[in-house]
């Protein structure tokens, strides 16, 4: 039996990280969440990751700022940002996290799957 690919959902808003997993949970992945960058690199620090899919505006830590130590430190994990911000990230910094994807909020929970799917190597099925 092969394991499920693990995606880390980081967001500080509950209520955001309840609608993620919803709009996920039919797909061939195990969730995981974290409400902020320390409990995401915690996450990271116990197993292999497949793709972390991480809030932008977040208190401690932005989400670019977390997935650019992911990549450094975590280099086969994916990255993707979900942001009601895209439009005011500077390019430089979006550069450094060298993502997988983007996504804005309000999400579309098809496109959510669909990029999920590519980013761990599932089949759209």
């Amino acid at each position: 039996m092969v394991d499920e690919p693990v995606v880390l959902l980081v967001d500080d808003d509950p209520h955001v990280l309840s609608a993620l997993r919803r709009g996920l949970r039919r797909e061939k992945v195990t969730i995981q969440t974290a409400r902020n960058a320390r409990e995401a690199l915690e996450r990271l620090a116990e197993g292999t990751i497949a793709l972390v899919i991480s809030d932008y505006c977040m208190p401690g830590m932005s989400g670019v700022e977390l997935l650019t130590m992911i990549r450094s430190d975590w280099p086969s994990t994916k990255r993707m940002l979900l942001s009601g911000w895209t439009d005011e990230i500077p390019a430089a910094e979006l550069n450094a996290a060298d993502l997988f994807g983007m996504l804005s909020k309000p999400w579309d929970d098809m496109e959510l799957r669909t990029t999920l799917r590519r980013a761990v190597g599932l089949a759209n099925d």
